[in-house]
């Protein structure tokens, strides 16, 4: 009977042993599937960004004609941005920019590329590291949709600028129905392959854009659709096309009420912006993604909308480069508005910090993670600057120094953001403060080597 009891309790010891070790393997076991897990969820981004849109163009900007619904949706369920800004005062600086995280000058991009010309042998040199080389090495699958504006000729494209896919325009316009360039070049690309594809541009990058995302749904990805709209020419989706070789056209179309055409131009890609929130729905990857919205400078003349904004695109006027811009991630950002002072170039390091992607010790940025604001916290402070054309400007807190060919302005945007009253007669000491730390940062970006070849 000893004996016996005495073989129970071991194997009663051995089993209760065994049952223990599994417990600790069945354990362990979901940790490591649980950090695996944790691994495949890197958060998506797509980073979706208008052409020439003002500031008072949508809806939640104040836009009492346009019916912009998706975008509007956006902003009430996601934060509204309303002192962001656009690093350039117009097109390929604020792109060059965006990709970089650096200050466009630092790159060699302070100016347009224009199609005609010697700047359309420039471009935005491969030793540059971009956005997509840093997230493609983290394991995101890259891709961009629409215009590029950072170098027309074949080494600058963006299939050599860390983007697994690309499909749209080189140049800064197209026809929207042609697809021919202001040259009367024809510029639609699938990477480095020219193609023939059909249809309007700002649907082509709907159709184009949400075929990425539904291929690309099992890994992270970062998606930027880069619109046509609104910039010039001027054409709607049943308008006739303009552009043809050798032939003479409007560059900037052949319909009469540009006016109509502007607002069907935003209302198009309204729906664009829809569509892209559908799939990224229908997939359940809303939760997982960021939705960033912006534009690449202010409106061009009267046909867009700068709200109270002075000036417009190619001025640094606050109308020239403050620009709308929202931030949406279902569940992740605190639903509201801000007043952070952010600009482009601070895209590239708050992604990289939400994606916990390392960044490499050579690598330097000028924008700063604004991903603090997502749950209402502020932003370190810190000074800002615009250079174009002769004009210079300086940010600092509420301070905004203006220098231009024809004279000094001094602005307190907090009192006075329609940049009314100059104050540089009232305030020398300000004025000379403000002069001093734009000429050390001149100086800064002076001495940076231009890579452009």
């Amino acid at each position: 009977m000893k004996d016996t009891t005495l073989a129970f309790l071991n194997i009663s010891a051995t089993v209760r042993a065994f049952n223990f070790a599994t417990m600790i393997v069945f354990f362990l076991a979901c940790e490591s599937a649980q950090v695996d897990s944790l691994e495949v969820q890197k958060p998506n981004f797509v980073i979706i960004m208008a052409d020439d849109l003002g500031y008072g163009d949508l809806g939640s900007y104040g836009q009492l004609s346009y019916q912009t619904p998706n975008l509007d949706s956006m902003a009430a369920n996601g934060l509204m941005f309303t002192d962001y800004h656009s690093n350039g005062a117009v097109c390929t600086p604020t792109r060059a920019a965006l990709l970089t995280g650096k200050y466009q000058q630092m790159v060699g991009m302070e100016g347009v590329i224009y199609v005609r010309g010697k700047t359309r042998q420039t471009g935005l040199d491969t030793s540059n590291v971009t956005l997509a080389e840093l997230l493609k090495s983290a394991g995101y699958a890259t891709g961009v949709v629409g215009k590029w504006h950072l170098g027309y000729r074949p080494e600058y494209n963006p299939v050599h600028q860390g983007f697994d896919f690309f499909r749209g325009y080189v140049s800064g316009n197209i026809d929207y129905h042609s697809h021919y360039d202001n040259a009367g070049i024809y510029d639609w690309w699938d990477g480095l392959d020219s193609v023939s594809e059909t249809g309007y541009v700002t649907d082509l990058l709907s159709k184009n854009a949400t075929n990425f995302i539904k291929e690309n749904q099992q890994e992270p990805f970062c998606l930027y659709i880069a619109h046509e709209a609104p910039h010039w020419p001027y054409q709607g989706r049943n308008d006739p096309a303009d552009r043809f070789p050798d032939t003479e056209f409007n560059s900037q179309g052949s319909r009469q009420d540009y006016a109509g055409a502007y607002q069907e131009m935003v209302e198009v890609m309204d729906e664009s912006v829809g569509a892209v929130l559908n799939v990224l729905d229908s997939l359940q990857l809303s939760e997982n993604t960021l939705v960033f919205f912006c534009s690449d400078n202010g409106a061009v003349d009267s046909l867009g909308n700068n709200g109270v904004l002075r000036g417009h695109k190619s001025q640094l006027w606050e109308g020239g480069h403050r620009v709308p811009a929202i931030a949406y991630w279902p569940g992740t950002i605190n639903p509201g508005s801000t007043d952070a002072t952010v600009l482009s170039m601070d895209v590239l390091p708050t992604l990289l910090s939400l994606a916990e992607s390392t960044i490499p010790a050579s690598f330097s940025t000028t924008g700063i993670d604004f991903s603090p604001v997502f749950n209402s916290e502020a932003l370190p402070e810190r000074t800002t600057f615009w250079r174009y054309r002769g004009q210079q400007a300086v940010r600092q807190g509420d301070w905004k120094l203006l220098m231009r060919q024809d004279s000094t302005y001094l602005f307190d945007l907090q009192q006075d953001i329609a940049e009314l009253q100059n104050l540089a007669g009232d305030q020398p000491e300000k004025v000379s403060e403000l002069l001093d730390t734009l000429s050390q940062w001149e100086a800064m970006i002076d001495r940076v080597p231009q890579r452009t070849k």
